[in-house]
C-alpha cells in the first residue's frame, strides 16, 4: 500500500501511524501493548504490513478498548475510511 491519493496528497494510512497516534496518548511501551491486543481482536495475529481493510478491522477493534483508546480507534478508523474511499475514486483503482 504504496499510493498517495494525488489530488488530496493523502498517503495510506498504516500500522506506524495507529502506533504513533497511540504513543501520543499512551507513551510507547502501553500503546504497543494496546495495538496489540487490538490486532488481536480482530483476528489479526500475523505480522507484516496491513491492508487497508485489516487496518480498519484493527482500529475498530481498538474502539471497544479502554480509557483513551476509543477515541483513537475512531480517528483512526476515519483515516482509513476516508483513505479507502478516495482511493477508490483515483484513476486506475481497482
Amino acid at each position: 500500500m504504496t499510493v498517495t491519493i494525488p489530488r488530496y496528497g493523502l498517503a495510506p494510512p498504516s500500522e506506524d501511524d495507529a502506533l504513533g497516534m497511540l504513543a501520543r496518548v499512551l507513551g510507547v511501551d502501553r500503546a504497543a501493548q494496546a495495538w496489540l491486543r487490538a490486532r488481536r481482536a480482530a483476528g489479526l495475529d500475523g505480522h507484516g504490513a496491513l491492508t487497508p481493510d485489516e487496518l480498519l478491522r484493527a482500529a475498530e477493534a481498538l474502539t471497544r478498548g479502554e480509557g483513551c483508546e476509543p477515541a483513537i480507534g475512531t480517528s483512526l478508523a476515519v483515516r482509513v475510511r476516508s483513505w479507502i474511499l478516495l482511493d477508490r475514486q483515483r484513476p486506475g483503482a481497482a
